[in-house]
């Protein structure tokens, strides 16, 4: 029987796997090569809490999206806040307010994305990250000064292109 808390297509899928592999298991397994060191990354304790590049990037919360190292960036060049369809929400604007006045940054993007579940079309998310836009150029959140600029990322070709 499933305990409860288990979900049934990963627990039923490892008692089948479990009993086809016991016959395997009486084998002795193959020597592991050892793994190469990964790559040092920066000390999180080193980096300042301010954005190093003064930017704040608003996205999709889809897993297909690497903000930073879509624009270049690395850990703490950046704030970045997610959510479903990359939308000015009230948290949305409440966060950007915090990164510019309390945290010093000057600009935002927003990126939108294809295939998006949030939005019925790829038009309607890139109507939503125009919304966006004027959302928080519309707001208290950010001076006038405060650069917005917004981007679509195709999740297709891998293409990051500027709203029109």
């Amino acid at each position: 029987m499933t305990p409860p808390s288990s979900w049934e297509p990963f627990g039923a899928a490892r008692r089948l796997s479990e009993a086809a592999e016991a016959p395997a298991r009486a084998a002795k397994p193959a020597p592991v090569p050892p793994a190469a060191p990964a790559p040092a990354a920066p000390a999180v304790s080193a980096l300042r809490r301010e954005p190093a590049r003064k930017l704040v990037i608003i996205t999709c919360m889809d897993a297909r999206i690497e903000p930073l190292s879509l624009l270049g960036l690395r850990l703490g060049d950046a704030h970045v806040i997610r959510n479903a369809g990359a939308t000015a929400s009230d948290d949305v604007l409440r966060s950007v307010r915090a990164s510019h006045s309390l945290l010093g940054t000057r600009r935002a993007v927003v990126i939108g994305h294809t295939d998006c579940a949030g939005h019925p079309s790829d038009e309607a998310a890139a109507s939503a990250v125009a919304e966006t836009l004027r959302r928080i150029r519309g707001s208290s959140a950010v001076p006038d000064s405060f650069g917005l600029e917004g981007l679509m990322f195709d999740v297709r070709t891998g293409e990051l292109r500027p709203l029109r």
